[in-house]
C-alpha cells in the first residue's frame, strides 16, 4: 500500500483509539474530582470537629472556674457575716465585688463559647450530611469508571495493538510528523481535499476550508507517496479515492 493509505489506515485506528480513550480519561478525571473534594471535605470535617472539642472543653474549663468562684464567694460571705472589724469587713467585700464581676464575665464567656460551639455543631452535622452524599456520588463515579472500563477495555487494547501494528508500516519520519499533528489536533490528523471548483482549480482544506493550492492538489493527483500538509492547519492532506485520477490499464 502507499504511504498515504497506510497513513489513512493509522489514522482511521488512532481515532478509534483516542475515541474509547477519551471515554476512560474522561471517567477517571471525573473519579478523581470526586476523590479530591471528599478529602477536601474530610480534612474540614476534622478542622470543625477540633473546633467543637475546644469550645466544649473552654466551656468546661470556665464551668470549673464558676465552681471553684462560688465556693470562694460562699466562703467569704460566710467570714463577712462573722467580722470583728471595719478593716476586715471591707477587704472580704472588696474581694467579693471582685469575685462577682468575674464571675459575670466568665459566664457570659461561657454562654458565648456554648453559643459558638453549638453553631459549630450544626456546621458539622451538616457537613457530615454532605460528606455522605458526596460518597453516594464518588461510588457512582467508581461504578462508570469500571463499567467504562469493562465496555471498551479489551476493544482498546485490540485496537492498540492494530494501531501499533499500522504504525510499522510507516517510515519514522513520517510516523513523527503524524504523531505531532495528530496530538495537536486532537487525533484529526488527516484533511481530505475538497473540490471547489476544478475548472478555476480552486480546492480546499476539508476541515479548517483554506485555500490548498492546485500545485498541491496535482501532486497528491500523480502519488500517493508523499505527505504536503495544509499550510493553515498543518494537517495532512490527502484525496478521497473517489477524486484520484483512474489510472490507465497498459495495453
Amino acid at each position: 500500500m502507499a504511504l498515504l493509505d497506510n497513513l489513512l489506515t493509522l489514522h482511521r485506528v488512532d481515532s478509534q483509539v483516542r475515541a474509547l480513550r477519551s471515554r476512560v480519561d474522561s471517567a477517571t478525571t471525573y473519579l478523581a474530582a470526586q476523590e479530591k473534594l471528599l478529602t477536601t471535605l474530610d480534612r474540614q470535617k476534622l478542622e470543625l470537629e477540633t473546633q467543637e472539642r475546644q469550645l466544649k472543653a473552654a466551656v468546661h474549663n470556665l464551668e470549673m472556674e464558676q465552681a471553684s468562684a462560688q465556693e470562694r464567694v460562699d466562703k467569704l460571705r460566710s467570714e463577712l457575716n462573722t467580722s470583728t472589724n471595719d478593716k476586715q469587713y471591707k477587704a472580704i467585700l472588696n474581694e467579693l465585688k471582685m469575685l462577682e464581676s468575674q464571675k459575670d464575665e466568665s459566664v457570659k464567656r461561657t454562654l458565648d463559647d456554648m453559643q459558638r460551639a453549638e453553631d459549630t455543631k450544626k456546621r458539622l452535622d451538616t457537613h457530615v450530611a454532605t460528606i455522605i452524599e458526596r460518597r453516594k456520588i464518588r461510588e457512582v463515579a467508581q461504578s462508570k469508571l469500571d463499567e467504562c472500563m469493562n465496555d471498551v477495555g479489551s476493544r482498546l487494547s485490540e485496537l492498540e495493538s492494530e494501531r501499533d501494528r499500522a504504525g510499522t508500516l510507516i517510515p519514522t519520519r513520517e510516523r513523527k510528523l503524524f504523531d505531532k499533528v495528530a496530538e495537536e489536533m486532537d487525533g484529526e490528523a488527516m484533511a481530505e481535499v475538497t473540490i471547489v471548483d476544478m475548472r478555476h482549480r480552486e480546492f480546499a482544506c476539508g476541515v479548517c476550508h483554506i485555500e490548498v493550492p492546485f500545485e498541491a492538489y496535482a501532486k497528491l493527483a500523480s502519488t500517493s507517496e508523499v505527505l504536503i500538509q495544509c499550510k493553515a492547519c498543518t494537517r495532512i492532506l490527502h484525496l478521497l479515492e473517489a477524486n484520484r485520477p483512474v489510472e490507465k490499464t497498459k495495453k
